[in-house]
């Protein structure tokens, strides 16, 4: 009886020390995942991070990265990051000429002013595209009458026909806030070009 007594006290403890030596915490796996890459835009002095898991992801069919590095060489991408705006998200782009060519949009935002800019990315061919902005056309400027422009439009663009430019002005005080072609941007509110050549 002493003998079982002893075995079952030894087994007993055994277990005891057994378990207090088992950590039953979820294995470690963060040594095993890679994490998302943390690009630079560097110009001068001036450097500002992107972190690109922060990036919504429209289309699962790009590298980001290399999407993005392909946007920053763009200096439109410059000029929008040096000025507050942010790269929102990247999602399939199409061209309006030719529905089934496809490219990739970049999506700078800025909150500030409710307003996106978009810059078409060419994978294939490593380079930026056209770029355009989310405001809505509306033709209210002196060269066109195209009828009121609703009540919940913040910010509204017009094409300048003289000189192939589009105006994205703030409809509240009619001041121009961007003014920019498909390839560059020449006015950004507030710092970026000079106001004086493009309006109040």
């Amino acid at each position: 009886m002493m003998k079982h007594s002893s075995i079952l006290l030894f087994a007993l403890l055994l277990l005891v020390l057994v378990a207090g030596c088992t950590d039953f915490k979820a294995p470690d796996t963060s040594k095993n995942t890679t994490p998302a890459p943390l690009l630079h835009y560097e110009r001068g002095n001036i450097s500002i991070s992107i972190n690109t898991s922060e990036i919504p992801m429209r289309r699962f069919d790009v590298n980001v990265t290399e999407v993005i590095e392909i946007a920053l060489v763009d200096q439109r991408a410059g000029i929008l990051l040096e000025n507050g705006w942010n790269i929102t998200s990247i999602r399939t782009g199409f061209e309006e000429e030719d529905p089934d060519q496809k490219h990739i949009d970049v999506e700078f935002r800025n909150d500030e002013l409710p307003l996106s800019f978009f810059i078409e990315v060419n994978e294939e061919e490593k380079r930026a595209g056209r770029g355009r902005c989310s405001a809505p056309f509306w033709g209210g400027r002196p060269w066109l009458d195209t009828g009121p422009l609703s009540e919940e439009v913040d910010y509204y663009q017009a094409v300048n026909p003289y000189m192939n430019l589009f105006e994205v002005i703030d409809r509240h005080n009619e001041r121009v806030v961007m003014v920019y072609n498909k390839t560059t941007i020449f006015y950004l509110y507030p710092s970026y070009g000079d106001a004086h050549l493009w309006g109040p």
